[in-house]
């Protein structure tokens, strides 16, 4: 199954609650982003995925529309709220919108070019 795998299930959760670039999921995970691409890449093969196509600061968010008839919405509900790796992820995810309000953020461009972006 597709969505069997702990980082594939980290990046559901985040899609769910934002449009995020591979750069911005690697940033947020703590991951390499070619092993976040190509869990973004099975994962929207398997209709779980949407990206906005706008290369080159592509965007990913949750098909919770999808024809797998609410299975992939289904397992983001699932997913523990107090689950240490979840709970971290959405606290990162938070920090990175709170700071792009302020204008401070690492935007996409940013993450995407220098490679990495340290987050709390």
């Amino acid at each position: 199954m597709t969505a069997a795998h702990l980082d594939r299930l980290r990046i559901l959760g985040l899609c769910a609650h934002a449009d995020l670039t591979v750069c911005e999921l690697a940033a947020i995970l703590d991951l390499r982003r070619e092993r976040v691409a190509r869990h973004v890449r099975m994962l929207a093969k398997a209709n779980f995925l949407c990206g906005n196509g706008q290369r080159p600061w592509s965007s990913y968010h949750l098909n919770a529309g999808g024809k797998d008839g609410g299975l992939v919405q289904f397992l983001v509900d699932l997913l523990p709220h107090d689950d240490g790796y979840h709970k971290r992820d959405l606290e990162r995810l938070e920090a990175v919108q709170t700071r792009g309000r302020r204008g401070l953020l690492l935007d996409r461009e940013k993450i995407c070019l220098s490679g990495s972006a340290k987050l709390p």
